[in-house]
């Protein structure tokens, strides 16, 4: 459907208190307007999108909207542009006539008399349709202009009395109708009124009095506005949409049947998934996706992470068929639904009793709108049958470990075997526990020789001349899974981008009253962050690296350009070694290590404690000699090279002038922190902390200067060209570095009176069986080391 098309279907309803001032009112001229109207006692609703040309066409067409109350009781049996009405019968229809006889248009009146007198409401409905909908549906003859009414009142019929018990109205409710015929478009108006209101009332301080609630919800009016467009639609249209429905309805069943089907393989990344997902789970709650919970808020995070996995990989296909399908099954409801897109209309407000307008743009059809609002219909049930199932069983996995009883050396093996021969998986109690298990009660080590070295190379083996030790070993058949017990490794946490690892250290910071092994994660969530963006800024630099090779610079600007090669390179070296363990480096490079973090540390991350003399010597020389190198730079480019982004040099000096006047501050404040901490003169000591009030009051303002909040978020080109590299590779690694856990063997009764799993989604998880993984170096060559 195009931007300005109209919808298929709209409705428009307004309401007329039982006041006699009003009455007289409506006999002035003026009071025809339909904008007068809502200044007094005629108020209209209408759907989200329809505009104020659309309303103003449909009083033109339909006149009796302008009529207040009492004034419509008489011009309800008027000669109306349907069908030719007799002495006997009139055009107007009700819930059981198709033509009313004029001796029931009496009655009609009648009870619309006694509704006036007690104070009822008067609510009038005008439905348009599009005639090309009609015709399409065969309600409408283009030739002939004829149009199937009987087939419109009977839709009426059904939709009518449905409102009315949404809405709450009395048993003594009732209605009639007219067909409008003569006019661009085609109409149903109704009248609806209560004999006894048994509506709310509430007090209404501009006219400081009771008043019955008028308006009906949005809900109401759009499921009225539903309710007649599938009453209206022929058995073609409906057998679609019916297909549709049930298409969408088993690729649903399936996809909640595969999430957490019996014997699925599972991924080693998946498998963390849903045990951390149980792990971090509150105590005593219930478990539902849609909580906002700040002690579930973890959970919540592992359980998209699973469903993200499976979506891009066993569920893919099934995944991306539902969202095919519903795509293509609310198209079909676009034409019915949709206001025309980008069009100015008023909505119109009253408090206490002035009319407000605010001009707004109507929104049309936002498809991809409602297609992820499905999306996130059907995550919300996927996970909540996981968390159901969750409660009935803990996620289970067969053994997911390899045999490596001859990793261990001859005499190593003979060992083992003499005393536990069905010894197959063996490893440390702590290497045990790393991996979320327990030492079943009966359990006895089995003792193994292991050489030990005074150290080790690079590749961790041993240097020199191994003394050998008795060492402890335990056989998988000797442990119990602890899931809650497990953690994380940095080699699991390796798999997430840093935006992943930032909202996941916000949300276990989050969780109240934290136990010691979740202060231990948060931790590790919080170091694997820190590594993971040491690895997006070496990659950040490498780049700025290989431009500033291309510079040719000029004279004045030689001493600045080798000033930042000098220092790219010598901060490449620093996270180098940063992301090396300290257990593989030399004592030399260690004390290297510590001088370059030094150098390159950063103002505003420096905690005030740690602010002395000796700590910000270093950080401040490097400023300085940046500065003085800067002085002579003509080519301002090479700034904007080396940032990212365009920068001039007075900004860039500026800069790194910032950065000294916080290094002083925080030395300032950190060297008043030790004369308070000796002194014990009360007036010295309360003129100190005012003092560093004002120097944090100014550090503020510094922060804020380097970083405006508006720009906290932004990132240069060459980071987000960086990020965006950098999920891409962890993507992969997910997908190509895995390695398999087992089959899940998690309880799914609760599944069986789903349909069975469409036949694609088993060869994705054939697929999964030939995916291996490599351990990250530091596992591979520590268990070396202890298996010798």
């Amino acid at each position: 459907m195009s931007d300005s098309s109209s919808p298929n279907i709209t409705f428009m309803l307004q309401y007329t208190e039982a006041n006699s001032a009003y009455v007289d009112y409506t006999n002035r001229d003026e009071a025809v307007q339909m904008d007068n109207d809502l200044d007094l006692e005629t108020h209209r609703q209408s759907v989200e999108g329809m505009t104020e040309s659309q309303l103003q066409k449909i009083q033109t067409e339909v006149p009796e909207t302008t009529l207040n109350f009492q004034e419509y009781i008489d011009y309800m049996n008027r000669s109306y542009a349907t069908e030719k009405q007799t002495d006997d019968l009139t055009a107007i229809f009700t819930q059981d006539a198709n033509y009313l006889q004029r001796e029931k248009v009496t009655e009609l009146k009648q009870k619309l008399e006694q509704a006036h007198e007690n104070g009822s409401l008067l609510w009038q409905g005008v439905i348009s349709f599009d005639n090309e909908f009609l015709a399409a549906q065969g309600l409408y003859d283009r030739a002939t202009g004829r149009v199937d009414q009987q087939a419109i009142k009977m839709v009426m019929r059904d939709v009518i009395p449905k409102m009315i018990a949404k809405e709450g109205l009395s048993e003594s409710a009732f209605w009639w109708g007219n067909i409008h015929l003569n006019t661009d478009n085609i109409h149903v108006h109704f009248g609806l009124s209560e004999i006894e209101s048994k509506r709310e009332k509430f007090f209404y301080q501009p006219r400081h009095r009771m008043e019955y609630r008028g308006n009906f919800s949005q809900k109401t009016i759009q499921k009225c506005k539903s309710d007649v467009f599938h009453g209206l639609i022929n058995d073609k249209t409906r057998s679609a949409l019916l297909r549709k429905e049930q298409i969408l309805a088993n690729l649903k069943a399936n996809l909640i049947d595969q999430v957490v089907q019996e014997n699925r393989v599972v991924r080693s990344t998946e498998k963390n998934f849903l045990e951390q997902a149980y792990n971090h789970l509150p105590f005593q709650k219930k478990w539902r996706y849609g909580s906002n919970a700040k002690d579930f808020a973890v959970s919540k995070f592992f359980l998209d992470k699973y469903l993200d996995s499976y979506f891009a990989h066993d569920g893919k296909g099934l995944y991306q068929e539902f969202l095919q399908e519903t795509r293509d099954f609310l198209q079909t409801y676009e034409g019915a639904y949709s206001a025309e897109k980008n069009q100015t209309y008023e909505k119109l407000r009253k408090i206490d009793g002035q009319v407000i307008r605010i001009q707004r743009v109507s929104k049309g059809y936002d498809l991809d709108h409602l297609v992820a609002r499905r999306e996130a219909e059907l995550r919300e049930r996927l996970a909540n049958r996981i968390l159901r199932s969750f409660r009935e069983t803990p996620p289970k996995f067969q053994n997911p470990f390899e045999a490596n009883l001859t990793h261990f050396s001859t005499l190593n093996q003979q060992r083992i075997l003499e005393q536990l021969p069905e010894a197959s998986v063996l490893k440390s109690l702590e290497a045990w526990q790393k991996l979320g298990y327990q030492l079943t009660p009966n359990a006895k080590a089995v003792t193994i020789i292991k050489p030990v070295y005074d150290s080790y190379d690079k590749y961790g083996n041993g240097v020199g001349k191994p003394d050998f030790h008795q060492d402890q070993v335990y056989d998988i058949s000797q442990v119990e899974e602890n899931l809650l017990a497990k953690q994380l490794t940095l080699k699991d946490l390796s798999f997430f981008s840093s935006d992943e690892l930032k909202e996941l250290v916000d949300l276990a910071k989050q969780k109240p009253n934290r136990t010691l092994k979740e202060r231990q994660e948060l931790g590790t969530f919080r170091y694997a962050l820190k590594l993971s963006r040491l690895e997006e800024k070496q990659k950040e630099l490498l780049v700025t690296q290989k431009l500033l090779q291309q510079v040719q610079p000029l004279a004045t600007d030689q001493a600045f350009v080798d000033f930042k090669r000098q220092a790219i390179a010598q901060e490449l070296k620093l996270i180098e070694w940063q992301l090396t363990p300290n257990y593989k480096l030399k004592p030399e490079a260690i004390t290297a290590k510590k001088l370059l973090a030094q150098q390159f540390q950063d103002s505003i991350s420096l905690p005030v404690s740690k602010a002395s003399g000796e700590n910000i010597q270093i950080p401040v020389k490097q400023l300085q000699e940046e500065l003085q190198a800067l002085s002579t730079l003509r080519d301002q480019s090479i700034l904007s090279l080396l940032r990212g982004q365009n920068i001039s040099k007075n900004e860039y000096v500026e800069e790194l002038q910032t950065h000294l006047s916080i290094f002083q501050l925080k030395h300032d404040i950190y060297q008043n922190n030790q004369a308070i901490a000796t002194s014990t003169d009360d007036e010295k000591i309360r003129d100190l902390k005012r003092l560093n009030a004002q120097h944090f009051s100014t550090l503020k303002g510094l922060y804020s200067k380097l970083l405006p909040e508006e720009e906290s978020q932004q990132k240069t080109q060459i980071q987000q060209a960086i990020a965006k590299q950098m999920q891409v590779q962890k993507q992969s690694q997910r997908q190509n570095l895995q390695q398999v856990h087992g089959k899940a063997t998690i309880d799914t009764s609760f599944m069986r009176q789903l349909t069975t799993s469409l036949s694609k989604a088993q060869q994705a998880n054939h697929r999964a069986l030939i995916e291996r993984a490599r351990s990250d170096e530091r596992e591979e060559q520590e268990d070396y080391r202890q298996n010798r």
